[in-house]
């Protein structure tokens, strides 16, 4: 198998586009999820503890992944569609009353085939609802910059949206593509950072700060 078919990752805040999962309630760990659960709290304790009070505007931020890191901000029809996605996603969360009667999303009737199938076509239909929402009443604040290399297959992105303060990003490639990216993209959430304030709050930035250092 070549070399990207099995190291492609999607990193992202919370508000990012959203999807649908159907999770079984009360599931029992295994002995392998346990102990990830254990050293994922490990970690973000050690991050807890360790985090600096020293915090940057997302347009700071921007000028930090282009000086810093060299990813260049792109403007094409897949960027077009990744910010409608994104904006439809934003609406659904921030915004669900311009939903009229596609405000609230029913709750899954069982696990069965059908019932999830039905969940999702009337999530898809919800999605395409917010889609079609005027960007005068909603809009948002969508940048997305990247690495090119040689290997057009080879992905290194990181996506930032100011009006609601998100931080994402992807890559795709082989091992040594992926831990860069991973470099790249904890470096650009310690430079965004978090204020005295939003430790003291535990407020959205120090839990999202919190997360992706932690993974």
């Amino acid at each position: 198998m070549g070399k990207h078919a099995s190291a492609t990752t999607i990193i992202g805040g919370a508000d990012g586009p959203t999807s649908v999962f159907v999770i079984k309630k009360n599931p029992k760990l295994t002995l392998r999820q346990k102990m990830e659960k254990l050293k994922y709290k490990i970690k973000r304790t050690y991050v807890e503890r360790t985090l600096r009070t020293e915090s940057h505007t997302l347009d700071e931020v921007i000028e930090y992944i282009v000086n810093v890191h060299g990813l260049v901000e792109v403007k094409n029809d897949e960027v077009c569609q990744e910010y409608k996605e994104m904006r439809a996603s934003f609406i659904m969360q921030y915004a669900p009353e311009l939903l009229g009667e596609y405000a609230t999303m029913p709750q899954l009737k069982s696990e069965s085939q059908e019932d999830i199938l039905a969940h999702i076509k009337q999530f898809e239909e919800r999605q395409q609802r917010a889609m079609e929402i005027p960007t005068a009443e909603f809009d948002i604040d969508f940048h997305k910059f990247q690495l090119s290399f040689e290997d057009i297959n080879d992905n290194l992105n990181i996506t930032i949206e100011k009006r609601f303060a998100y931080i994402g990003g992807g890559a795709s490639g082989d091992k040594k593509l992926m831990k860069r990216f991973q470099r790249i993209y904890k470096d650009v959430y310690r430079y965004y950072g978090v204020t005295k304030e939003d430790i003291e709050k535990k407020s959205k930035r120090y839990e999202d700060v919190v997360r992706a250092l932690t993974h």
